[in-house]
């Protein structure tokens, strides 16, 4: 199996971790493929040289990766999706941030996953992709997003954003800003200003205002299939926007639109993990001693 590693930085404290990471490896004499600014990092920040046989530099140089794995927080694993593109390499996050919604794997649990994984004990979800049509070009080569859409006003005024489904007029938003997101993405930002969760298999997009300045504005859950088209106007001049982490600062009025990728990302399970137990472990639900 050849395993592909990427990450940024990495906290002292977890040294001890990362260690362990690559001894499991070198103990199965996988085929590692390291991400080099990552592997000068350990070097000179860790203090010790990682295991590995080859190194990579760019989402190009990247190939015949079996399985990718993200060391970080889930803002890294989203910059993994970002590095993998539509290649269909599934990929694991180990979790060297906070919450891990993406990144579930846990410090404890290295060693008896990279079991799991050369064992291929696993499964792999396919979760939908965001794609920006109109506006692509703000994002680069890849206008793709594996968690949310954001539209967000950079000083204190009302954005106004018109909204459209398939073209049939929705309505007009006059909030802070606008979050669509990924049935992935629902338990991130859109979460944070009351958005539902979705379970990852459904075929849905969350619309969902920040601060909104009407009383009976609700989430919106609509299907996947949708077109979705954004009039976006207001008085500072410029807004925010961001697709999954990659951010821009645009000229208003700007139109943008939506849809659903013609790919999927894939992302690992490994036996005895899923979605629920994610949720149930990163919520703290039934942590109430009647429980």
């Amino acid at each position: 199996m050849t395993i592909g590693i990427y990450g940024k930085r990495i906290d002292p404290e977890f040294a001890k971790a990362t260690r362990s990471l690559f001894a499991s490896l070198e103990k199965y004499r996988a085929d590692v493929q390291l991400y080099l600014p990552l592997l000068d990092f350990i070097k000179e920040e860790l203090s010790f040289t990682p295991y590995y046989k080859y190194t990579f530099s760019s989402s190009s140089e990247i190939q015949d990766i079996d399985v990718m794995i993200s060391l970080g927080g889930d803002g890294t694993f989203l910059d993994t999706i970002t590095l993998v593109q539509d290649r269909g390499i599934p990929v694991m996050g180990i979790n060297f941030g906070r919450l891990g919604f993406l990144a579930t794997t846990s410090i404890p649990e290295i060693s008896n996953s990279i079991d799991l994984l050369i064992a291929s004990k696993y499964s792999v979800e396919q979760r939908s992709m965001l794609e920006v049509i109109k506006g692509r070009e703000l994002f680069g080569s890849f206008p793709f997003g594996l968690n949310d859409f954001v539209i967000r006003n950079i000083g204190s005024g009302l954005l106004h954003v018109n909204t459209y489904i398939n073209s049939d007029y929705l309505s007009t938003y006059w909030a802070d800003g606008l979050i669509v997101s990924t049935p992935t993405g629902s338990t991130a930002y859109s979460l944070s200003v009351g958005g539902p969760i979705l379970a990852p298999s459904l075929s849905a997009f969350v619309l969902s205002a920040i601060s909104p300045h009407h009383l009976t504005v609700r989430p919106l859950v609509i299907p996947d299939n949708s077109l979705i088209e954004l009039e976006v106007t207001g008085r500072e001049g410029k807004v925010f926007m961001s697709l999954d982490s990659r951010s821009v600062n645009v000229e208003l009025p700007i139109r943008v639109t939506l849809k659903k990728a013609m790919f999927m990302a894939n992302v690992i399970c490994l036996k005895g993990n899923s979605f629920y137990r994610t949720i149930r472990s990163k919520l703290l639900w039934g942590m109430d001693k009647r429980n």
